[in-house]
């Protein structure tokens, strides 16, 4: 391989990573990041990028600093006891994401806290459920005669 196309003092052994970032990190270690096309460079350490740098960093400061898109605080709240409740919250919170009024990462907790409703709401019913058929079943064991005087019969025996 060419070695102008690699910083000086770089080390023989890294001088074969083609495609591979040749600037050098403080610690004497080689960027491990490819390079750009047309470079010898990755985007970060690339001189002639320094500009797109900037341009870039300053896009994504503006972009943290931008306030969600929540629903106003005196939004009502909606029941979410069934779930066709919780189907039209999240009817409403896809039209919400569309047209603007929420920000995408709010409708994605809304959508995996309906999930974990339903699911609650599920084993709620179950519990439920379950619950009645052991008072009845305790009913029926409380108006069952004691087994002493429980006599069973084979209808298949004979006499």
């Amino acid at each position: 391989m060419d070695n102008e196309n690699f910083p000086a003092g770089l080390p023989a052994n890294a001088q074969s990573g083609a495609g591979q970032c040749c600037h050098l990190k403080a610690d004497g270690s080689r960027c491990k990041a490819n390079v750009r096309m047309g470079s010898r460079y990755c985007f970060f350490h690339d001189p002639e990028s320094a500009a797109d740098r900037h341009a870039a960093q300053v896009s994504g400061g503006k972009e943290r600093s931008r306030s969600t898109a929540v629903l106003p605080r005196d939004t009502p709240d909606m029941p979410l006891t069934t779930a066709a409740n919780v189907i039209g919250l999240l009817a409403q919170t896809i039209n919400q994401v569309r047209r603007g009024e929420i920000d995408p990462h709010v409708s994605n907790a809304v959508g995996y806290l309906a999930g974990i409703l339903l699911k609650a709401a599920d084993k709620n019913e179950l519990e439920q459920r379950l619950a009645r058929l052991e008072a009845v079943l305790d009913g029926q064991r409380a108006n069952a005669a004691p087994e002493s005087d429980i006599e069973f019969v084979n209808p298949t025996a004979r006499s």
